[in-house]
């Protein structure tokens, strides 16, 4: 769009971006991509004065002969917004960026959430008061004059639309002579315009003339309505979502509880709420869900404060006493405080107003998750810590003001899909709020010591959904670099739970493990098996790197058992060999016999679901992230590897390709609107892969894709947008974060970060109680690297290790507009160090399938004779050995492995004794102290037990 004014002259300059605001400036920024982003301001300062006589649509096409389509939509000439001045940081953050978004296209699929950080609720504006799903949508469902409506005000504790929300609370102010409780009879239109929509307080002023305003607590909030001089009637209708709640009114305060929405673990809420104001009366709306209830007032001002509980109505009273003593001035202030600490742990400057409005809103929504669950029963100054445990099973009945929930003391936490958040979300509470981050970790290990396992995804209890046990890389990272866990050996132990264990229920650990921990892998017969196993060998690694830091601060059988069950993970991670087919140059699924699944004519790299979740071969033909250069070994080296990212960022998506989905789903379309060939960025398995190139030799292929990444696919916020697909707990913007910086925690589980190329020119970073690390960088609008500096002395490798960085107080980046060959001599860190591909961990014992001890699977368990005695088709050696207890109270205590060359005379390997299983069914790996090839082995025990497995490991 161009302006044409009456002297003759155009407009031009550029856009809030930076890019040339001409035809071809636009097309060349790629940021006006259809579906997606497409919010453009041009500043029209230097025109003032001047006449506009047309707006006219310009097209630059490169060449001749095309035909094109689209669409324009509210073309506006105003003043500019008013930027906030950078003494409160939380005035840069609109909590409705990523709103703009659906089931079917996700721009961020977030809520204009107000809450304390971590907190317990939050507070959000709903234009759907009965879903549990997409409550908020401002774009869509509007009015017959096509203008949204707010229906209420809500406690929501939605961790994403796709697990829903859960115990919705909604309070709506109706100015009408009737209390309408219906939610689209009370609906009331709004506009943007007249929202304030921050972490600290939201404000809306209604076309009735009804202003509300919320101010967060950690537990609940205060609310100020006000209501027009000649309104009808001044009510406030409390509702939830169905017919699942009960709110009463004592003649002193408000009470009452709701329990709806996604079941993950959901138990009863209660609430207990003061009016500023006497009401009139309290009953029955009119219309509406028969629960609905309304106190209505004859002032024109009223105040409420509310605290929620899971524990009951006097904890939430209680709760209230603690936190919601002041002034609605006062309570904003707290939260406005305490959001301004958590966002100055990032300074930049020299950035754009977009770019500061990006970074405040990433850190935003990083500390949005997880969130409390816990509740104080003490005072502040002796506070006492319970929670309603989400993963253990209720005890009885709830009732109108007490739960069924198992009370127990100490903290948890929730809300967290670690699928999405062991890639940048975690690392980046370990980098920016390394303390918060020791009681986050310990409040998910909570989890473990009441249910036995860490959710897979957290919402708030277990729920089977996505793939992989991250919890697992995300404690062990958090721990290696350098984070003070309360109890290191608990959180390793949640994670070995997962990695040797195969689980009874579907909820929780590993699927497909049942075999997979013995063929290496998990096969076809479950399904996503190339996710779960490739998944699997990222947290092996992890627990891995952990266990060995463990060891060096532990002592006798501990120590040696962690050292061996270290060895036994880290040469375990590496057989994701075992899953890339040569044939077709991918990771393809294998079949429980160990064929892969597809022929060669068979496989297409482009099909989405299948083996893989949520994408294609393509997005997974680079998800070794703890090992890059073994995989660029598969790939023939490093310029093999390169040579494959090259095709991966020149092969287009054009989402038609649905494999085993019923229909094109959004991750599908939102890949294809990336448009950077197979680059799904817009979903987590593909956030790694730029940063790949760093071992391919070509680290400056990194630094340009990453740049085009934070131009173009972070943008739109102030029409809802902003992110490329759904920001799941923090993790897209986390990676937004960590990429401004130029750094990246590419290997998750090793104490390092990649190198990539900073945003900005200077840069401070503060972690909440660490010491401030200055990132500067010349030339910054350019990618390239030159040159890194690191507390003054060269940096030659695209790699530094989180001690280093700890210690540095500056990073100094000279950028320059054509590649260098700065890091392309020096390989990054990985576990295979030359040209070879790893060795997979293979059971040297060929399957018996009528032999329950060798049949490769824990569903079938034997009865160990006093000996039990096997041969190996040829003689082969074995540095590890693994049983599988059935049952813990049948399992080995003690036992002798010996080896024979021929049958007769026989050599001792190991012999064990006051040992025991955990759990059951668990694999626990031994090391063979004295190995030596053999063609003959038997295992003695002094006394009857039970295994389910039996393998040697070379």
């Amino acid at each position: 769009m161009e302006l044409v004014f009456a002297d003759g002259s155009r407009s031009a300059g550029v856009d809030q971006y930076g890019k040339p605001a001409s035809a071809a400036g636009q097309g060349a920024a790629k940021i006006l991509y259809a579906d997606q982003w497409n919010d453009v301001q041009v500043d029209l300062t230097a025109y003032a004065g001047k006449t506009i006589a047309d707006v006219v649509l310009v097209v630059d096409a490169p060449e001749a002969g095309h035909e094109f389509a689209g669409w324009i939509d509210d073309v506006e000439i105003g003043p500019a917004p008013v930027e906030p001045d950078g003494s409160g940081l939380a005035a840069y953050v609109d909590t409705r960026r990523g709103t703009n978004a659906s089931h079917d296209f996700s721009r961020g699929n977030t809520l204009p959430i107000t809450a304390w950080p971590n907190g317990f609720n939050f507070l959000t504006p709903v234009t759907n008061a009965s879903t549990y799903r997409w409550p908020y949508e401002y774009h869509r469902a509007n009015n017959a004059d096509n203008r949204p409506e707010l229906q209420g005000l809500t406690f929501s504790h939605q961790p994403s639309p796709w697990m829903g929300d859960r115990d919705q609370l909604t309070i709506m102010p109706v100015a009408a002579a009737e209390p309408l409780g219906d939610p689209a009879e009370r609906a009331v239109a709004f506009s943007h315009d007249d929202e304030v929509a921050r972490p600290d307080l939201y404000s809306v002023a209604l076309a009735n003339g009804v202003r509300a305003e919320i101010a967060p607590t950690d537990h609940g909030a205060i609310f100020r309505f006000t209501f027009p001089a000649d309104a009808a009637g001044r009510h406030l209708v409390f509702d939830t979502i169905d017919e699942n709640g009960a709110f009463s009114y004592d003649g002193t305060a408000l009470a009452g509880w709701v329990e709806n929405g996604a079941e993950f673990g959901r138990t009863r809420m209660f609430c207990y709420g003061e009016f500023s104001a006497a009401p009139i009366g309290f009953g029955a709306t009119s219309g509406g869900r028969e629960n609905a209830r309304a106190a209505s007032f004859d002032v024109p001002e009223v105040t409420l404060r509310m605290a929620t509980s899971f524990i009951g109505v006097d904890q939430a009273r209680h709760n209230l006493s603690l936190e919601l003593g002041g002034t609605f001035e006062e309570i904003q202030a707290a939260a406005n405080a305490v959001w301004n600490e958590r966002l100055a742990v990032m300074r930049p400057e020299g950035a754009t107003p977009p770019q500061l409005r990006t970074v405040y809103g990433n850190l935003y929504r990083l500390n949005l998750y997880p969130n409390s669950h816990f509740e104080n029963a003490g005072t502040l100054d002796e506070p006492s810590h319970v929670y309603a445990s989400p993963v253990l099973p209720v005890d009885g009945t709830a009732t109108e003001r007490l739960s069924n929930a198992v009370v127990k003391p100490g903290k948890m936490y929730v809300n967290s899909g670690f699928w999405d958040t062991y890639r940048t979300a975690w690392p980046a509470y370990a980098f920016f709020y390394p303390a918060l981050t020791a009681e986050l970790v310990d409040g998910f290990v909570q989890q473990y010591r009441d249910g036995g396992w860490i959710a897979r995804w957290s919402s708030p209890g277990y729920a089977d959904c996505m793939t992989g046990t991250s919890s697992d890389v995300s404690f062990a990272d958090a721990y290696l670099k350098g984070v003070a866990l309360p109890d290191p050996l608990a959180t390793y132990d949640a994670g070995l739970r997962n990695a040797t264990v195969a689980p009874e229920a579907t909820e929780v650990g590993r699927k497909g493990v049942e075999t997979g921990f013995f063929a290496g892998y998990v096969s076809t017969d479950t399904e996503e098996s190339v996710s779960w196993s490739l998944e699997a060998y990222l947290n092996d690694f992890g627990l891995a790197a952990m266990a060995t830091r463990l060891a060096s601060e532990a002592s006798g059988e501990r120590r040696a058992q962690l050292l061996e069950e270290a060895e036994y993970l880290r040469r375990r991670s590496l057989n994701y060999v075992l899953l890339f087919d040569p044939a077709v140059n991918f990771f393809q699924g294998r079949l429980a016999d160990g064929t892969f699944a597809k022929r060669p004519d068979d496989f297409d790299p482009e099909e989405w679901g299948g083996d893989f979740t949520e994408t294609d071969g393509w997005n997974f033909a680079f998800h070794v992230a703890h090992d890059p250069r073994g995989l660029a070994n598969l790939y023939g080296g490093p310029r093999g590897l390169e040579a494959k990212l090259d095709a991966f960022f020149s092969t287009p998506e054009l989402a038609v390709k649905k494999g085993t989905y019923s229909i094109v789903i959004h991750e599908m379309l939102e890949a294809q609107a990336v448009r950077m060939g197979q680059f799904g960025f817009s979903n987590q398995p593909a956030h790694h892969i730029a940063w790949m190139y760093n071992y391919a030799g070509a680290p400056h292929k990194t630094q340009a894709i990453v740049r085009e990444v934070l131009d173009r696919l972070y943008v739109g916020e102030q029409i809802g947008q902003g992110y490329p697909g759904d920001e799941d707990n923090g993790e897209m913007s986390a990676w937004y974060l960590f990429a401004a910086l130029g750094l990246y925690p590419l290997r998750v589980g090793a104490p390092e970060y990649a190198i990539g190329s900073p945003l900005f020119p200077r840069v401070v970073v503060t972690p909440l109680g660490g010491q401030p690390l200055t990132i500067t960088a010349s030339g910054v609008e350019n990618p390239y690297v030159q040159e890194l500096l690191v507390n003054g002395k060269p940096l030659p490798t695209a790699s530094i290790t989180a001690v280093e960085l700890a210690a540095t107080r500056q990073l100094d980046f000279t950028l320059g507009a054509a590649p260098s060959d700065w890091a392309t001599l020096d390989s990054p860190p990985a576990l295979t160090l030359d040209d070879a591909v790893p060795s997979p961990l293979v059971d040297l014992i060929p399957r018996q399938p009528d032999n329950p001890l060798f049949d490769d699977t824990s569903t079938t368990e034997a009865v160990l004779a006093l000996t039990t005695t096997w041969s190996l088709p040829a003689p082969a050696t074995a540095t590890l050995y693994t049983l599988t207890s059935a049952a813990v109270e049948t399992a080995p205590t003690a036992w002798r492995l010996e080896a024979s060359t021929d049958g007769t005379t026989w050599t001792t390997l190991d012999d064990r004794t006051n040992q025991s299983f955990r759990w059951p069914r668990q694999t626990r790996p031994f090391t063979i102290p004295n190995p030596g090839a053999y063609h003959h082995y038997r295992l003695t025990v002094p006394t009857q037990a039970t295994l389910t497995q039996l393998e040697l490991l070379p």
